[in-house]
């Protein structure tokens, strides 16, 4: 028996394949699981990696992340987030949910700005565009939103880190944010 997905390089990674995926997965299909895991688990890791700053926990996290989209997954609403999205936010929750004790709540520790360098992920050409598009940034725009993102960090705490007037934070981020939409809305409007 012959699955549209036995290769996992026979799966292109766009919005409408990963929810099929998720579909298949919610109705109880384990070689689905696999595809989206093989398809996905490099891009996973290197969010919840970066935000954990700890390899061996962020393998175990994302193997425990899989098992909660195996389990989730019925109750995915493709009408409230996009494919990606889901995944990406649900795996940041999970990363930030898993911080060791003593780095959760952390409000002037060290935030380590760069990429966390890993291979290549699973969609080249988006990761080179959020990377472009990162760059473009002013780098207090850049600042706020690698807090905001890596370390969950809400505007008020990355004021009191970075030292800055709580609306300044909130102006970089509404305006790094709206620099990066407007770089990636033509791959949203064309479905990419």
């Amino acid at each position: 028996m012959t699955h549209e997905y036995d290769s996992v390089t026979d799966v292109q990674l766009t919005d409408a394949s990963v929810a099929r995926l998720i579909k298949k997965i919610g109705e109880g299909d384990s070689l689905a699981l696999m595809s989206l895991f093989d398809s996905t688990s490099r891009l996973v890791l290197g969010i919840i990696a970066r935000i954990l700053e700890d390899r061996t926990l962020a393998e175990e996290v994302l193997l425990d992340f899989y098992t909660w989209i195996a389990r989730q997954s019925g109750s995915y609403d493709s009408k409230r987030l996009k494919p990606m999205e889901w995944l990406i936010s649900a795996a940041r929750a999970r990363a930030l949910a898993a911080q060791p004790w003593h780095k959760q709540g952390r409000k002037t520790a060290e935030f380590h700005t760069g990429y966390f360098e890993t291979e290549a992920t699973v969609s080249p050409d988006r990761q080179k565009l959020a990377r472009s598009a990162m760059e473009s940034l002013a780098p207090a725009q850049r600042e706020v939103l690698e807090n905001a993102f890596y370390s969950g960090l809400s505007c008020a705490e990355i004021a009191a880190q970075i030292g800055k007037p709580l609306g300044a934070v909130k102006t970089h981020a509404r305006l790094g944010i709206g620099k990066i939409d407007e770089l990636f809305r033509p791959l949203f409007e064309t479905g990419q």
